[in-house]
């Protein structure tokens, strides 16, 4: 595999650039490579998309375009790898927050298969594989597996959902002298946590949600998380195994761990993380968030999660077609805004934009459109629509400066798919 740049180097010091974190990154003069194939009148997108790029100095992103059922745009852009491994469609890459949209589908297909009810209570879920937290709040035990989904659960957004975050290490506050787990990290977030309201009546994002349904599509399933995702669930929408994994902890981007289709990751802010590994710890020693500082194994769920834009494309237009992978009892709880939203002033779920099983649901033209967005200080990813098209990207890359690369995507495509004119 291609050495990094030199600034990019594994080091101790502090005063040096851990790995994955570079200088803002510009393309001068420099042609972005660009891979994949579009329909004719799709030509926009590609401008829009080198803009953007050049303009932030996103690094590669992959981004795909869907009409209904059709894909109809599938191209590359940039780098996977510094400095000349080429970025396409079927990159995969940590996608932060659409993991929960991912996630959401594997507890929607469990539901469908009848293992699986959304009003049951998440705490006998949990024990049944051997996860039996002590909860501060007597009312974690009222929390409901659709809860979970529509983030109402009451949890609040600081509750744990990796190994590290800002003070809370899962390895010093657990004594452990191994990696955490996505169960350690469960046992933490309903132990530790005060709710923030009754389950199921108000509205808290919170990324703990996601790692706690991971763990009951295990215990449903009584498969790992990651075996359940690629071999079950996402080849009812079309995506290989290739194309979509939990990402594996990583050291560097010559760790084996790092999938087969998985890009490099780079980040230009110099945040600091405490490690995932024990040995680290004891050190003192912190890095970049991309090697070392995340551990996406525990976060799964809710963000540990890779997949390509062809993946994500394959998905949204799946949801769009007649022959959807999901039942129709699934598709309306999707289409169904949680009970609270009712008691909203001014509510109206054919005009208001609402959060439903993983996916912010809006109508427009009489249909509904689904978006998400997420991102970590070296990635990101977006669904979102306009103009009556979805689209779907990924990058291996974040900005320092606000917006973040989701965001960026989010606006150049929105823009864009408004100009295609069809040939």
């Amino acid at each position: 595999m291609l050495a990094l740049l030199a600034a990019v180097m594994m080091v101790d010091s502090q005063s040096e650039l851990p790995v994955g974190v570079i200088e803002p990154y510009s393309w001068g003069s420099n042609t972005i490579p660009v891979h994949g194939k579009g329909v004719p009148g799709t030509e926009v997108v590609d401008a829009a998309v080198i803009e953007a790029m050049r303009k932030d100095g996103i690094v590669g992103c992959g981004v795909c375009i869907c009409k209904g059922d059709t894909i109809l745009y599938r191209k590359g852009f940039g780098y996977s790898e510094l400095p000349n491994q080429p970025f396409l469609p079927t990159t995969s890459t940590r996608c932060g927050s659409l993991a929960k949209s991912i996630t959401s589908l594997c507890a929607l297909v469990l539901m469908d298969k009848g293992l699986l009810k959304l009003d049951e209570k998440v705490l006998p879920i949990l024990a049944s594989i051997g996860i039996v937290p002590t909860p501060i709040d007597e009312r974690v035990s009222q929390i409901r597996v659709r809860d979970l989904m529509d983030h109402t659960s009451g949890l609040p957004a600081g509750a744990t959902y990796t190994s590290w975050r800002p003070n809370r290490n899962l390895i010093e506050a657990l004594k452990l002298d191994q990696k955490p787990t996505s169960k350690d990290v469960v046992l933490d977030a309903l132990s530790t946590s005060k709710l923030l309201f009754e389950p199921g009546t108000s509205f808290e994002y919170a990324n703990a949600n996601y790692v706690i349904l991971a763990r009951i599509v295990e215990a449903k399933s009584k498969m790992s998380f990651n075996e359940y995702l690629t071999k079950v669930a996402m080849p009812k929408f079309g995506v290989a195994a290739g194309s979509i994994f939990v990402s594996k902890d990583q050291i560097s981007p010559e760790d084996p761990a790092r999938g087969i289709t998985e890009a490099a990751y780079y980040q230009t802010t110099t945040e600091r993380y405490e490690s995932f590994l024990p040995e680290d710890t004891a050190r003192g020693k912190v890095f970049g968030e991309a090697y070392r500082g995340y551990s996406t194994e525990c976060a799964d769920g809710a963000g540990g999660i890779s997949i390509s834009a062809d993946g994500l494309a394959r998905i949204i237009a799946n949801l769009d077609s007649r022959e959807c992978s999901l039942s129709a009892q699934s598709v309306r709880e999707i289409l169904t805004p949680p009970a609270y939203y009712k008691r909203q002033k001014g509510f109206d779920p054919s005009r208001s934009g609402y959060y439903s099983k993983g996916l912010i649901v809006r109508y427009s033209g009489g249909q509904p459109w689904f978006s998400h967005g997420g991102m970590t200080q070296h990635c990101g990813g977006v669904i979102g629509y306009n103009a009556g098209y979805q689209f779907a990207a990924v990058s291996n890359w974040n900005s320092v400066k606000a917006p973040n690369v989701d965001s960026m995507l989010d606006h150049a495509l929105g823009q864009a798919v408004g100009k295609i004119v069809l040939r």
